[in-house]
């Protein structure tokens, strides 16, 4: 047991005992000392009364001191706390949130049998009282179980729910989504126990910012193994000419199309399109082959086309390399599936590649401008709409519109929705829009050069990924500006800028910038040099908005004449209308597992690559989205005007097992801050509630008021028998 007190400030009340003593020591009075003869017989009697009015003066100052003491004493509360509190601190409960990784590397050897082994460790030895979460992850995290003190059926759970995927790997997301569920609990213990391989993939160190809640501990659990040996098909193009360049880096490096032939959206010509318009082309089928490993791999590559076995090469490639293999294929039909098939190794899953060479179907975009002159369309309008009619694969439909046709126009039509330069949505429009994303349409929002922040935040709402704080001076000089110094080059719209001639962003000059605070659902895939935000997105129902902090004109920045900006926007159109980056699917010719893929009108049911049909459901906007992309393989779309196929494939960034630093992560990951000012404030709070209580029950203040009491008699009582 210790004392402990309510209220500590009292205390510095108990300096009042200090009074009596200075009081004494002022008044204390020095007699001299004068001899009579007379008297002298009474000197040995007058001794012994000194000494004792002596003895009774310093008990008496003793019991006044006490008095003020004890006084300040009883309003400070006091009471005892048992001190197994403290021994029992450090077995207190716990909130964990068990993050298992189920990208497909897991399926590599006994990686994910020893995940779920590692997992149910963690699971034993947790205590009664203690709330659990179970999450999976690969792009994006799942919640098997929403935290919770039930710990029964957890192991069932992590047996029959915990399996490997198809899908590549995002540690960030991962961390959100566990920490999302950690921050239901008010226990002051939180833990993330992430079970996984450990790519380098699935972590870009230079997309910095977001960190753990404050307090919450990561323990890392390795399940990665020292075999790496891997090789994969990672990629199958149709180019016009051999090239290892991304379509991005062609995009930017040359943006005056030829006039001898309908130019691409990415600057080059389309082979494909040019090849389904006529009776039938030969062309070169680029097969994108690399060997992750660290010794040789030798084995065959196989091209089949539409079933049959059209081409076979043998292939060498030695460690850590890559190399493209080129089949000449004529394709005969206007739709034409195509799969590639590399040998075997310990992961089978990302040696076969699937693709089909279809006819382009066209992007259509809606275009919401303000003008300034009712009968000249708005600059950030003009240069949209001329960068996205350059595109032919697939060709992109824009419409420019003001906000007010929302009021008779369908956005549902629409892949994509562009806020050009609108500063305000009217309230007709805003709701259209709101239910147009939520069910699964996407937004791209760019600012006016005039706006208001407070206008424009109360204007669209919910439809922002956060709210615009501040704006910068507009009369700053042209000589001082801003530049993209912090870009996530792992997000789908930048990734393609990520290799060298591939585009740089670091040009591009922003001479007024918008102060930005996301919310907590937002992502900022690119920061200023300053650290604000450039581009900030958030899921908002089935759909996505996506916020530029900046204008699509030459009013704040000279982005609109740079090289990298047709590219831009060609990514984000892609990304948003679930057509997969350009550089992902190649020219057209494929998916990634996970994405989303806009079905015809009349489409009735898709069979699955297991030869499974599930029936196509349609949104309350009339749009029909498949999502079940899980598997890799040609998906077969059957719908009234006949039948359709769309090939689905692994990222296969994911199938390169080079190791991350585990201790830069952790570091970037956990925040240095130990709790956050509201929960010191609210443990502050509870200890108060809970020391009350305790105080409540023993009530010692009282022993001290009658000891108290008995303090101020005695002292009454000695002061009259004390000679003064």
């Amino acid at each position: 047991m210790d004392l402990a007190f309510l209220n500590l400030t009292f205390l510095f009340g108990a300096l009042g005992a200090a009074v009596p003593l200075v009081l004494h020591l002022v008044r204390r009075q020095r007699a001299g000392i004068h001899v009579f003869s007379m008297v002298r017989f009474l000197i040995s009697s007058q001794r012994a009364i000194v000494r004792q009015q002596r003895f009774r003066r310093i008990l008496l100052l003793l019991l006044r001191m006490a008095a003020c003491a004890i006084l300040a004493v009883i309003f400070a509360r006091p009471f005892l706390r048992d001190q197994d509190e403290t021994v029992f601190a450090g077995t207190q409960p716990e909130a964990v949130s068990i993050l298992v990784d189920t990208s497909y590397s897991m399926g590599y050897g006994n990686r994910i049998a020893l995940a779920k082994r590692r997992a149910a460790e963690i699971l034993n030895e947790l205590q009664t009282g203690d709330q659990v979460a179970l999450l999976t992850f690969a792009v994006q995290a799942r919640v098997v179980r929403e935290i919770g003190p039930n710990q029964a059926e957890l192991p069932i759970l992590l047996d029959t729910q915990v399996n490997a995927t198809f899908q590549a790997t995002d540690y960030v997301e991962a961390l959100r989504a566990a920490d999302d569920q950690l921050s239901g609990s008010d226990f002051d213990r939180r833990t993330v126990y992430l079970v996984s391989d450990f790519q380098q993939s699935g972590w870009n160190p230079r997309s910095g910012g977001w960190r753990l809640s404050p307090g919450v501990q990561l323990r890392m659990i390795d399940v990665g193994d020292a075999q790496d040996e891997n090789s994969a098909v990672t990629g199958v193009e149709i180019p016009t000419v051999a090239s290892s360049e991304s379509p991005a880096a062609a995009a930017a490096e040359d943006r005056t199309p030829d006039a001898s032939a309908t130019p691409t959206g990415d600057g080059t010509l389309s082979r494909q399109e040019r090849a389904l318009s006529g009776d039938g082309r030969t062309l070169d089928v680029a097969v994108r082959i690399r060997n992750f490993g660290q010794a040789l791999f030798r084995d065959e590559v196989t091209l089949r086309v539409n079933g049959v076995e059209t081409g076979k090469r043998r292939v060498d490639l030695p460690p850590q390399s890559g190399r493209v293999e080129i089949f000449r294929q004529t394709f005969s039909a206007a739709t034409n599936t195509g799969e590639v098939m590399l040998g075997d190794d310990g992961l089978p899953v990302d040696n076969r590649f699937y693709f089909t060479v279809n006819a382009p179907t066209p992007v259509r975009v809606l275009c919401l401008e303000e003008r300034s002159r009712p009968n000249r369309p708005s600059e950030a309008a003009y240069y949209l709409s001329q960068a996205l009619s350059l595109r032919r694969d697939p060709p992109v439909v824009v419409d420019v519109r003001s906000a007010d046709a929302l009021a008779v126009s369908d956005p549902s039509e629409y892949d994509v929705v562009i806020s050009a330069n609108l500063s305000v949505l009217p309230r007709a429009a805003k709701d259209r829009l709101t239910g147009y994303v939520r069910s699964g349409g996407s937004l791209i929002i760019a600012l006016n050069p005039a706006v208001s922040s407070g206008i424009f935040n109360s204007s669209f709402g919910e439809l922002l990924p956060g709210r615009i704080a501040s704006l910068s001076s507009p009369d700053g000089p042209r000589d001082r500006y801003r530049l993209l110094t912090d870009v996530n080059y792992q997000h789908p719209v930048f990734q393609p800028f990520s290799g060298p001639r591939h585009g740089d962003f670091g040009t591009v000059r922003f001479y007024r910038t918008a102060r930005f605070e996301p919310d907590s659902s937002a992502s900022v895939p690119a920061r200023f040099d300053d650290g604000a935000a450039a581009v900030a997105e958030k899921p908002l129902g089935n759909g996505r908005t996506f916020l530029v902090l900046s204008t699509f004109d030459l009013a704040w920045t000279d982005f609109p004449i740079r090289e990298v900006f047709v590219p831009f926007l060609y990514e984000s159109i892609d990304y948003l209308a679930s057509r997969g980056t350009m550089h992902e699917r190649g020219a057209g010719l494929y998916r990634l597992a996970g994405e989303a893929v806009r079905l015809p009108d009349d489409a009735r049911h898709v069979v699955l690559p297991s030869g499974e049909q599930v029936p196509v459901e349609t949104s309350r906007s009339g749009r029909k989205l498949f999502t079940q992309t899980r598997h890799p393989g040609l998906y077969r779309v059957q719908s009234a005007g006949g039948q359709q196929t769309f090939a689905v494939n692994l990222d296969t960034r994911e199938s390169d097992f080079t190791r991350m630093d585990a201790e830069a992560f952790a570091a970037a990951m956990i925040n240095p801050v130990a709790t956050s000012p509201e929960a010191r404030e609210t443990a502050s709070w509870d200890r108060l509630v809970r020391d009350a209580e305790v105080e409540r029950r023993q009530g010692l203040w009282w022993i001290l008021g009658f000891t108290l009491i008995a303090l101020v008699l005695s002292e009454t009582l000695l002061a009259n028998r004390t000679h003064r």
